[in-house]
């Protein structure tokens, strides 16, 4: 059995609940900054600390959902590290999912076309 520190003593269910709210203040400082993220290339120029997205210019918002945005991919890679790919992809997923009719359309559009 291999080692993998922490992220497994957590429950898909517990991972699931940690991501939505991670992705939950994501979609909050998003509509802040008025940036939809989920459309070609802006998510990509988000972590660039690209700002020419953004249709609300706050600086604070921008660099907390920079921030939120990396740490969000770091939670994906650990979740990768305990329960593999596969389990991790149906996590987002899900929480996307959920997420989906509290925020409908406003970020761009789920699944976003490309992957950056």
């Amino acid at each position: 059995m291999q080692d993998r520190p922490g992220a497994e003593r957590h429950t898909h269910q517990e991972w699931s609940a940690s991501l939505e709210q991670l992705d939950l203040e994501i979609v909050r400082l998003a509509t802040i900054c008025q940036v939809r993220i989920l459309e070609p290339g802006v998510l990509a120029r988000v972590l660039d600390n690209d700002a020419r997205d953004c249709g609300h210019d706050s600086a604070h918002a921008f660099a907390s959902l920079r921030g939120l945005l990396y740490l969000h991919f770091q939670v994906q890679q650990e979740l990768a590290q305990a329960f593999g790919e596969a389990d991790t992809a149906r996590v987002v997923h899900r929480v996307w999912e959920h997420l989906k009719p509290r925020i409908g359309d406003q970020l761009g559009h789920w699944p976003p076309l490309d992957h950056q």
